[in-house]
């Protein structure tokens, strides 16, 4: 009996660890509360939201990467509005200085 119990605790902590160590590589859960964005995707120039232009002064920024360039968004309800028209959005960085 002991050693069933013994096996039971490796089986169910090598599980929490696989999963523990999975984390973000799963698709099913919410990335709101990190950020993904790679070393190597290109920093975000404004000060602002790009969707509505609100500055970042009510909590930390919404943050992924588009197509190797870092987006900053005031929450995440914008996101919907950027996706809906992401060339509208881009568009007002180009001429964005770093």
């Amino acid at each position: 009996m002991k050693q069933l119990c013994k096996s039971l605790v490796l089986v169910l902590l090598s599980v929490g660890g696989f999963l523990f160590l999975s984390g973000c590589s799963a698709h099913e859960h919410d990335h709101s509360e990190h950020s993904h964005a790679s070393a190597d995707a290109k920093p975000y120039p404004l000060k602002t939201c790009l969707v509505t232009t609100e500055a970042f002064d009510h909590g930390k920024p919404y943050a992924f990467v588009h197509e190797g360039q870092e987006i900053l968004l005031c929450c995440k309800d914008c996101r919907a509005d950027f996706d809906k028209e992401p060339a509208k959005y881009l568009s007002k960085l180009s001429g964005a200085k770093n």
